[in-house]
């Protein structure tokens, strides 16, 4: 096989296999994070004003200790957190 071919297919190569990856819906712990599905907002109390810390991906509820004290974050509502792909650092907000 020429060396120009094999340039060529590598790339391609790579792109079909990580492809099946994603759509074949293999638990790969480097990949868990890009594509997660955010939770739906069931029975659970969507207008509470939460913190969101942007550097762990993790909601406060106002009775937090750490709430509004984690840095860089930012006020939110429950709903929007979940929306936005936030998991509770605990319990959901009551």
């Amino acid at each position: 096989m020429n060396p120009r071919h094999r340039l060529f297919l590598l790339p391609i190569l790579l792109l079909i296999v990580s492809l099946g990856v994603i759509y074949s819906g293999l638990n790969l712990p480097f990949l868990s994070g890009m594509f997660r599905v955010p939770p739906k907002a069931s029975g659970v109390k969507t207008a509470v004003k939460i913190w969101a810390s942007k550097r762990s991906g993790l909601y406060y509820c106002p009775d937090s200790k750490l709430y509004g004290k984690l840095t860089p974050g930012v006020y939110m509502s429950q709903g929007e957190a979940i929306q936005t792909g936030y998991q509770p650092a605990g319990k959901t907000c009551q």
